[in-house]
């Protein structure tokens, strides 16, 4: 299992010494609560719904970004770890794939964007060089990872909606933080870290914000319209959610310092030492893993 937080050992240079494990985690969330089961309401519930349905597609391009780099890894310890980062992303994509079918059977257009989310990604996998992609991986990491930071310092924002949802999203919260340096790391070792390569990695953060936030956005008003639930709530839950992202708690608000210091030269992951919440991941494990042994 994952070492403690109080346990994790740290480098020379003070970065604590988080090793990535595969946990093959099975959730099943009940597919009669993918319109309401966010404790905040119907909307909140399709803007993390809108979330998930970037998943499937854009971790197999985080997969296939390090991939492409693996055998060029100079550093066998970090070759692991990049062997563990393609393993965790894998699970990721296959349970969002698995939550992201619940959402077309019940009538939600979830195949609909995820078939573009797909097209998208390959067509720039298509027509860049070969270490764009790692580059968008990168920032696009730090976007999970901040967003993963961001459920677990607010649990209350989260804590109290339907359980095994409430499980998958801190699963891969957990796991986003804990491997988040991976891809940067490759990125740094094979690529490199002189003016080009930073040049390279901030006009990768600058277009993954420009594209991912107006799809999300997009992604997010596609599903409420989609929703009777949403439209019940009418446009209250619009406020709810926009008060929780950028009001109070302002859980991507708070982001912001955070997002920007990735364009300073000298940045690095693990600057952001977030690694006293991995240490809620075993007890997490087992609980995900008693609720699918009673499901079967």
């Amino acid at each position: 299992m994952a070492t403690p937080a109080e346990q994790i050992k740290h480098t020379d240079d003070g970065k604590p010494d988080v090793v990535p494990e595969r946990r093959d985690l099975h959730f099943l969330p009940p597919e009669d609560r993918i319109h309401d089961w966010h404790k905040l309401g119907a909307h909140m519930t399709q803007f993390m719904n809108a979330l998930s349905l970037f998943f499937p597609a854009g971790e197999r391009m985080f997969i296939d970004a390090v991939r492409d780099y693996r055998e060029e890894i100079p550093d066998p310890d970090l070759k692991k770890a990049a062997t563990a980062f393609i393993g965790q992303e894998a699970i990721h994509s296959r349970e969002h794939k698995e939550y992201n079918d619940l959402m077309t059977r019940q009538g939600l257009p979830a195949e609909q964007l995820d078939a573009f989310v797909w097209s998208f990604l390959g067509s720039i996998k298509k027509r860049t060089p070969r270490s764009f992609p790692l580059s968008a991986t990168i920032a696009l990491e730090h976007f999970t990872a901040l967003m993963g930071n961001s459920i677990l310092d607010n649990p209350d924002a989260i804590v109290g909606s339907q359980e095994d949802y409430t499980r998958m999203w801190q699963w891969h919260a957990l796991e986003e933080i804990e491997h988040k340096s991976v891809a940067f790391d490759v990125y740094d070792r094979c690529v490199g870290r002189g003016p080009i390569a930073y040049a390279e990695r901030a006009a990768g953060m600058v277009a993954a914000t420009t594209i991912f936030w107006p799809l999300v956005a997009y992604f997010y008003y596609r599903m409420t319209q989609a929703s009777d639930e949403c439209r019940k709530e009418g446009w209250r839950g619009h406020l709810r959610v926009f008060n929780t992202l950028f009001g109070r708690p302002g859980v991507l608000r708070r982001q912001l310092p955070e997002w920007a210091s990735y364009f300073r030269y000298g940045f690095h992951p693990w600057q952001q030492n977030n690694s006293h919440h991995l240490k809620m991941i075993d007890e997490l494990v087992e609980k995900t893993e008693g609720a699918y042994a009673t499901k079967h």
